[in-house]
């Protein structure tokens, strides 16, 4: 077992030492130094909560709960259109491809299988041409 979690922390650390992962990082460090990246994500923020707010109460008023929606779905318009913020959803993507494909190359040696998004999961025929899960 001992073998098994030194090989776990190998990968942990392969993974920290990714460009995908150190890319990710920085963008997340570029984005929080940004202000109208901040702002905006602190103006959503602001409006979740008060969205989140109403439905917790005990007398919600379904006119209030239309209007915070309204703007909280104002504020991420704003959010999603702002430039760092788009390019750390990028980055994050790439980052979760790369673990969703870490995933498939472990879950193929284990079982000999691979998960097809369409059709559940699959034998592996061997031919790795033919198939997406590791590349």
């Amino acid at each position: 077992m001992r073998e098994v979690m030194n090989k776990a922390q190998e990968l942990a650390e392969a993974i920290l030492d990714s460009e995908c992962y150190r890319e990710m990082k920085k963008t997340e460090a570029e984005m929080r130094r940004d202000p109208d990246a901040a702002a905006v994500l602190g103006e959503m923020i602001e409006k979740r909560n008060r969205v989140e707010e109403i439905l917790a109460s005990s007398d919600m008023d379904p006119n209030e709960l239309a209007e915070a929606s309204r703007e909280m779905e104002e504020a991420e318009k704003r959010m999603n259109e702002n430039r760092k913020i788009i390019e750390l959803k990028e980055k994050r993507k790439d980052f979760q491809t790369m673990m969703d494909n870490v995933n498939k190359i472990l879950r193929l040696v284990i079982t000999g299988e691979v998960e097809d998004d369409s059709r559940g999961t699959v034998a592996c025929s061997g031919d790795c041409t033919a198939c997406g899960g590791c590349h």
